[in-house]
């Protein structure tokens, strides 16, 4: 059979990793220390912290297909804990309870890594053998292939390197080959050597990850279970240097198999971004966690309410919290320049064939386009505050049909806490429908400079722009 991948030896990282990422996560950690203080006080970071230890141990065993769980039941035991009860009993699935026990298994590895960070242990091939054993504490064996095509199981031994090729055959015939059996140890050795080497010299925690992430999976030491163990890996890199748990989640799937696929081939900054932003997904969701504070209680609880209402309107608060503002109105004006720019060029092309056509670009504030940002944020996943800031450029796309390219701006979370979100999408005039053109909400925060945000902003609207325009193209 053909190898759609022939494996090789594994690579390590440039000296210069400045090219892999952005470095948006250095700012954006300031941020979050600052939001999980406010948690704390606030009572909710237990619960906060609970729900996504959850969500990260059942979510990384459906994207390997260990057990399946619609999103309403997926929903229910993160809310209300890992119980067999909430599990429907499908005939062809794994009972609730052997299901229940292998998403505890999950979770419980997970809490082991904070004893794991808290004693100061390195990252070792004994302890990634302890990770697989913990993670498949109940996998009892795991499927193969005879000669013959036939499927059979064969008993999972946990902990222990494969002794047979373990190369999955793609639906095309081709044949994506993993590290032979006899170069595994050595390949794991040298796996944290370097890694040792990543840390000593302080490359970034996203790119220590991914780099850990991707090379792990090209070896892909065990029989079974290695995408498990490959993201709690990546999850204890990111732990340590106190972020969120890799999560990876079944809407993720075919993004993170084209990362990995990139990687494959020598680009890594793919992968790296996927988990910069599952690190903006967990702030995020720290932000709607928020929403569950009860309202003021005391005398000076609504003190700090009414301190809060003063910040949205600019009129008080600390000044770090302006500067996501301030940043936001550059990018805003950046944004309407790059619109002028575009109208020049669509009435070259365009309008001054068919004078039909008009390409006005403005911008605005207020609650126009507030039901459409409210459903573009659902999409994206996140809470979008219009009421207390939002603003956004348009650029006018008018022939016998009207639409409007809209970049928005607006708050992150119920009360302003220097997080601004910019979503990019195409609506027709006179609709309530429109279409997403950013494949995530861009974050600004009171941390990162305005230069630093403008380098990060002009890519990522950029390819937002051509999708707008792809997706205008189909629609006239």
């Amino acid at each position: 059979m053909p190898a759609s991948y022939k494996w090789k030896p594994l690579e390590d990282l440039p000296i210069d990793t400045s090219a892999l990422t952005d470095s948006e996560l250095e700012s954006l950690h300031e941020v979050w220390m600052d939001q999980r203080d406010s948690l704390a006080k606030a009572d909710v970071l237990e619960r906060f912290t609970g729900e996504l230890h959850r969500q990260w141990a059942i979510e990384t065993g459906i994207i390997e297909g260990a057990y399946s769980l619609d999103r309403g039941i997926t929903q229910a035991l993160i809310e209300r804990g890992i119980e067999a009860a909430l599990i429907p009993h499908e005939p062809t699935e794994k009972s609730p309870e052997l299901v229940a026990r292998i998403i505890q298994d999950h979770l419980d590895t997970l809490d082991g890594m904070f004893d794991f960070i808290r004693g100061q242990r390195e990252l070792t091939t004994g302890y990634i053998k302890e990770l697989h054993a913990s993670l498949l504490r109940h996998q009892e064996t795991f499927t193969v292939m005879d000669q013959l095509g036939r499927e059979f199981e064969k008993p999972l031994e946990k902990g222990a390197y494969k002794t047979l090729p373990n190369n999955p055959t793609r639906s095309d015939g081709s044949v994506h080959e993993y590290c032979p059996p006899d170069h595994v140890a050595s390949e794991m050795d040298r796996m944290i050597d370097l890694h040792k080497k990543h840390v000593s010299r302080g490359a970034p925690t996203e790119v220590q990850a991914a780099w850990l992430h991707h090379v792990f999976t090209q070896i892909h030491p065990f029989a079974d279970g290695n995408g498990r163990v490959a993201r709690a890996i990546a999850s204890l890199i990111f732990l340590k240097a106190d972020w969120f748990p890799l999560v990876i989640t079944r809407d993720d799937r075919v993004k993170y198999i084209e990362a990995l696929e990139a990687a494959d081939w020598g680009n890594l900054t793919t992968l790296v971004a996927m988990f910069v932003q599952s690190q903006r997904n967990g702030v995020l969701q720290a932000t709607a966690a928020a929403y569950g504070v009860k309202p003021p209680q005391t005398v000076d609880e609504a003190i700090g309410a009414v301190r809060d209402v003063l910040i949205i309107r600019g009129q008080t608060g600390p000044k770090e919290w302006a500067q996501a503002k301030q940043t936001a109105a550059e990018i805003r004006d950046s944004a309407l320049r790059r619109f002028g720019e575009m109208g020049q060029r669509l009435w070259a092309e365009i309008g001054a064939a068919n004078r039909a056509f008009t390409f006005p670009s403005t911008r605005g504030e207020g609650d126009y386009y507030r039901a459409p940002v409210a459903k573009i944020a659902e999409e994206l996943r996140y809470i979008a505050n219009t009421r207390d800031y939002h603003e956004w450029v348009e650029l006018g796309l008018q022939g016998d049909r009207r639409f409007q390219i809209v970049v928005s701006f607006h708050t992150i979370g119920v009360r302003y806490r220097g997080f601004v979100g910019v979503a990019v999408f195409l609506i027709e005039h006179g609709t309530n429908e429109p279409k997403l053109a950013s494949s995530y909400v861009f974050q600004i925060n009171y941390k990162e400079s305005p230069s630093d945000t403008q380098r990060r902003f002009d890519p990522w609207l950029e390819a937002a722009l051509i999708k707008a325009l792809d997706l205008w193209r189909q629609s006239i």
